[in-house]
């Protein structure tokens, strides 16, 4: 891996090239870790509750 810091300029160019190329694979997700502190709850009360409601559509197709 380099070392060698961009400037943001470069940055926001290669985020842009990358999402013209593949727009699907390039939206940003969040992990657990990476989760600003403020929004950590926040983040983990949505992703119970996407779970729960997956696991309810589940237990109705059976």
């Amino acid at each position: 891996m380099s070392t060698e810091k961009r400037s943001a300029e470069e940055h926001v160019a290669d985020e842009a090239k990358r999402r013209a190329l593949d727009p699907n694979t390039s939206k940003q997700k969040i992990s657990e870790s990476q989760a600003v502190p403020e929004f950590e709850e926040n983040h983990k009360r949505l992703r119970a509750e996407r779970l729960a409601r997956e696991a309810g559509l589940k237990a109705k197709g059976k």
